[in-house]
């Protein structure tokens, strides 16, 4: 057992598939274990659920308890269906991971890993070890493919392939700009290479909204890829100082890229302020797409109403995330421009 009024940290030990060993202090309680944002040890791997197990202090020693996840937590090879109290040389198997109690380490003279995939990551940035996908959005009109969303997933053994999982990560290093500058970059390259004239999407962060370095940045895409079609994805939260919208407005219309709001809908939807910058696009969430087809006809009325706004002040408008012919038939009937979704293509490199 472990003595809780000694200052000394729980240590756990795990080693990746290349023999690389992670040293993982576990140093507050409750410790949280999973896959989502803010858990205190962030594993993206398949088959970790959201919030897979917690470590936690008590008056004999530190004791680990599922979260009554998926796929279980294991130690010593039995999976918990209690609270157990660690000892060393217990092993912890969460997914395909394990983990072994080990002695406390020397600190000055061995590396403490918190994050254990901080190394990892850092070679992925380095060599660049991503792939670029494209989606398509389509026409209404014709199914005519009119743009390609441009998408990124990871490449680097030990760590997941979901930019959702990765961008998890790059925030819990500091490192979410780099990473979504890494996706932008290899993907134009990509797109310039594989282009045949239509309009390539790229995203964008809020973290990206200091205006005089997003201008470098937009300045030096436009400068390498002077023939591509492009427009940049901004998430309608971000859309909060109408006069710094409308800088962003002018600086893109002088090197000629398009401004596109992405999940409008997703959240506060913030209407006097989006159409005081009005958009080229407008790309309609998920949330008010799925299963439109199975709604009240008052919710399919308001959001026609939305999509009539849109087109009154000239803004295109997409559907996201469309997956059946019944909410394709819908979408067409409410008025939107363009489709985009499984049902019309999954994200694939060119």
């Amino acid at each position: 057992m472990f003595p809780v009024n000694d200052n000394v940290p729980l240590i756990l030990e795990g080693k990746t598939q290349d023999g690389t060993r992670w040293v993982i202090p576990i140093d507050r309680s409750p410790f949280v274990i999973g896959r989502k944002e803010g858990a205190n040890l962030f594993l993206g791997v398949e088959g970790v659920s959201r919030k897979h197990a917690v470590i936690s202090e008590s008056t004999d020693g530190w004791r680990i308890m599922d979260c009554c996840s998926t796929n279980g937590t294991y130690v010593n090879g039995t999976r918990l269906c209690k609270e157990h109290l660690l000892k060393h040389g217990d092993s912890i198997t969460i997914a395909e991971l394990r983990f072994d109690v080990v002695e406390q380490y020397d600190v000055e003279n061995n590396t403490i890993i918190i994050n254990p995939y901080t190394v990892h990551f850092e070679k992925m940035l380095e060599q660049r070890a991503i792939l670029s996908y494209f989606q398509p959005l389509v026409s209404f009109c014709d199914q005519a493919v009119i743009a390609y969303e441009m998408l990124g997933r990871g490449a680097f053994p030990d760590l997941p392939v979901g930019p959702i999982e990765l961008f998890h990560i790059a925030r819990r290093l500091g490192k979410q700009v780099e990473l979504s500058e890494l996706f932008r970059e290899e993907g134009l390259k990509s797109a310039a290479l594989n282009h045949d004239g239509k309009l390539i999407l790229f995203n964008t962060l809020p973290e990206e909204m200091d205006l005089d370095k997003l201008c470098r940045t937009l300045g030096r895409i436009r400068n390498s890829h002077p023939k591509l079609r492009l427009g940049m994805e901004l998430h309608e939260n971000t859309v909060t100082d109408v006069e710094m919208m409308k800088r962003l407005r002018r600086i893109l219309d002088d090197i000629d890229i398009l401004l596109v709001y992405d999940d409008f809908g997703s959240g506060q939807s913030r209407l006097s302020e989006l159409l005081d910058v009005s958009p080229d696009l407008m790309k309609f969430d998920i949330s008010l797409i799925r299963d439109i087809d199975k709604r009240t006809p008052a919710s399919r009325s308001v959001v026609g109403t939305l999509v009539r706004m849109a087109k009154d002040s000239g803004i295109g408008t997409v559907a996201e995330g469309i997956e059946t012919i019944e909410e394709a038939d819908v979408c067409k009937h409410l008025g939107f421009d363009l489709a985009q979704g499984f049902y019309f293509g999954r994200p694939a490199p060119f």
